[in-house]
């Protein structure tokens, strides 16, 4: 897929700075073509959490890294829960996670915002799988 090849360079993700500034956990929404990238980024013991996969369910995966890393890999999907567990999900992320948002703590990627009016544009800026990070549609 065009856009996700070079993604740890989008992140600048060099392999001098990965080594200076790997991550505890990776929410992966993309999938197969993030998951080299990711197995760089992530540091000792991490957890690896596979959420999506619009880029593709199948990667090749080297063990090595895994273990040497002692890495902790699962993966996760709200479609296949019940109702029951889709509401304490949504509670739980209404009482933890919208706190840091609201505050500023944590801050979603915006790769471009769109007026209403530029529904098109948006559809294609998506389409071009060129994106970093959502695409906003704002109604005013």
């Amino acid at each position: 897929m065009r856009g996700h090849e070079d993604f740890g360079n989008r992140c600048g993700l060099s392999p001098i700075k990965i080594r200076r500034n790997l991550r505890e956990v990776i929410l992966d929404l993309v999938g197969a073509a993030y998951l080299k990238a990711n197995l760089a980024a992530i540091g000792s013991k991490g957890r690896l959490i596979f959420v999506g996969t619009t880029s593709g369910a199948k990667a090749e995966i080297d063990y090595s890294i895994v273990m040497h890393k002692r890495l902790r890999i699962m993966g996760t999907s709200l479609r296949t829960r019940s109702i029951e567990e889709k509401a304490t999900a949504t509670r739980l992320f209404a009482e933890q996670v919208v706190p840091l948002l609201a505050s500023g703590a944590v801050r979603p990627v915006i790769d471009r915002v769109f007026k209403l009016e530029e529904v098109r544009a948006a559809h294609e800026r998506i389409e071009s799988n060129e994106t970093f990070g959502k695409v906003v549609l704002m109604i005013e």
